[in-house]
């Protein structure tokens, strides 16, 4: 009984953080689903007016996340993988965007430095499987002496 109660406290403490900006996530996975990849990354760059202030970068990202599009096929939805958060104040989530071709792994990063959510960073990449597949050779290698 012990052990469930710190448990529980810190599922529910994810619950709640995830509750604050979970809804710009989500519009964010909206939008890219009707291929408006720079509505998107406007949406989310949106809430942090440091970010939103250097255009180019945004745009960069953009140009980016547009052109991969026509390696990786359509898009069929995204998995939540995980969050890491630091102190209430700093928030790492990790999601997999399912593709026809391959999968992209989407990164974004909240800072809460008062009492709103702000991003404060986003990436993308696709080289998921070959930390995958480094994970999976060190847990066999670990398994065997």
């Amino acid at each position: 009984m012990k052990k469930i109660i710190p448990i529980l406290i810190m599922f529910l403490s994810a619950s709640l953080l995830l509750a604050d900006y979970s809804a710009e996530v989500e519009k964010f996975f909206q939008l890219y689903a009707s291929q408006r990849y720079a509505e998107a990354l406007e949406s989310i760059y949106s809430t942090n007016r440091w970010i939103s202030s250097s255009p180019d970068t945004v745009r960069n990202l953009q140009n980016q996340l547009t052109g991969v599009q026509g390696l990786v096929g359509r898009y069929y939805g995204e998995e939540f993988l995980g969050a890491v958060s630091i102190a209430d104040r700093f928030v790492h989530l990790t999601y997999l965007a399912l593709h026809d071709r391959q999968p992209l792994r989407m990164e974004f990063q909240f800072y809460k430095p008062d009492n709103e959510w702000k991003i404060y960073s986003f990436s993308f990449d696709d080289a998921i499987d070959d930390e995958i597949e480094k994970a999976a050779r060190e847990a066999i290698a670990g398994g065997h002496p």
